[in-house]
């Protein structure tokens, strides 16, 4: 990829990305030296993910009206104020404002993926979009990091030096991101505010349905995951916080190495349906492997599988999204696919977490690995199918 936009974006999306990582280990601190119980600390994680899956349609709609770089820029402007707000506060209601302000401005996601779109070809938009995917994975894996180090210094410092971050990622998008999208290409007036009736549309859409599906099948999997891995860890094997950091760390090392190097040789390859039910049942082999982990030899194998599964099908999909939308509806469409991902967010902690203390430390994985396997079915189904419509 020799376009110069698209590492622009890249740098863009990772400084951003690199700011919510800093915040993101610390906020179940922050909010408990506030006063929060457990399921204050859930619900506050819920209001940033209630508040996107709310915004994200509407703000890639308008980025198909006005253009993509006023909601990049508007989204990275709630972003510094959601962390401005998180460094001065001193009630757990200021910390609910700040994480309802970053959801509702939450939209650079899908907008950026809109912008991917808009200067790539169909044949390598997957790659763009594996690139894009590269930028989060090595957001978070220096983000946390980095936030631990500053903790030090008091919570507040870490929320101040992501606004700083995320202001620099203004002043790039400000700069040096030109314009995009063509707003006089659609004739069709769309409503600009969230509804049911067109998001269930989406999922029963002839030609993007199926992707949506099995992608928020695969969201409310990995999700339910990652809102448990650290209990299991601890319960099943023992591991520290920091060992844990390290496993999530290895697992964002494969998937850049996957989405930067290695992605562009397997689409050449293999098609993207075969790719997608590929590593969906390869992750959900490794959700079963998981749940019989009892060291961490067995626990890195588990989390090798999670990582080239999902750093495959995960940008997949998202081009698939992409080609198989009206060119006008590009931030629509990916404003409706991360919406899915916000659902399947707010869902996927509270359902593993109650799995976790109702039926034991496995269930979750176990429960993961069968969404999987329904998503894998419905990809086999469905994906190839779709596929020949693009």
């Amino acid at each position: 990829m020799h376009d110069r936009r698209i590492w622009i974006i890249f740098t863009i999306i990772f400084v951003n990305l690199l700011g919510f990582g800093i915040i993101l280990p610390l906020m179940p601190y922050y909010a408990e030296s506030l006063g929060a119980s457990t399921l204050t600390i859930g619900l506050l994680f819920a209001s940033y993910s209630l508040f996107q899956f709310l915004s994200a349609p509407i703000l890639g709609e308008l980025s198909d009206k006005i253009g993509r770089r006023p909601i990049l820029l508007f989204s990275l402007l709630g972003t510094i104020i959601s962390f401005v707000l998180l460094g001065v506060a001193d009630s757990l209601p200021i910390l609910f404002l700040a994480r309802i302000v970053d959801g509702l401005s939450g939209g650079n996601i899908s907008t950026a993926q809109a912008y991917v779109a808009d200067i790539t070809t169909k044949e390598n938009r997957t790659q763009g979009m594996s690139i894009l995917a590269a930028a989060f994975g090595l957001g978070f894996i220096l983000g946390p990091s980095i936030g631990g180090l500053l903790s030090r210094y008091g919570y507040a410092v870490p929320a101040f030096v992501a606004a700083a971050i995320a202001f620099v990622s203004l002043v790039l998008t400000y700069f040096y991101l030109p314009e995009t999208a063509n707003k006089q290409t659609s004739s069709k007036k769309r409503k600009l505010y969230f509804s049911l009736k067109d998001f269930i549309d989406a999922l029963t859409h002839p030609k993007v349905g199926s992707v949506m599906t099995v992608y928020f099948l695969l969201m409310l999997a990995f999700a339910s995951m990652q809102g448990t891995f650290a209990l299991f860890a601890e319960h099943s094997l023992s591991l520290k916080a920091d060992t844990v950091g390290l496993l999530f760390g290895y697992l964002g090392v494969i998937g850049i190495i996957i989405q930067l190097f290695l992605l562009r040789k397997l689409t050449s390859r293999f098609s993207e349906g075969l790719l997608v039910i590929v590593g969906i049942s390869v992750m959900a082999i490794a959700f079963g492997f998981m749940t019989f982990a009892r060291d961490i030899a067995h626990l890195l194998i588990a989390i090798t599988g999670l990582a080239v599964g999902n750093s495959v099908t995960n940008p997949v999909l998202t081009g698939l999204v992409s080609k198989l939308s009206d060119q006008e509806e590009q931030g629509s469409a990916l404003g409706m696919f991360q919406s899915l991902a916000s659902i399947g967010r707010l869902i996927g902690p509270i359902a593993g977490t109650f799995l976790f203390s109702t039926y034991g430390a496995q269930a979750p994985f176990f429960a993961g690995s069968l969404l999987l396997v329904w998503a894998a079915g419905i990809g086999f189904r469905s994906l190839r199918i779709t596929e020949r419509n693009k």
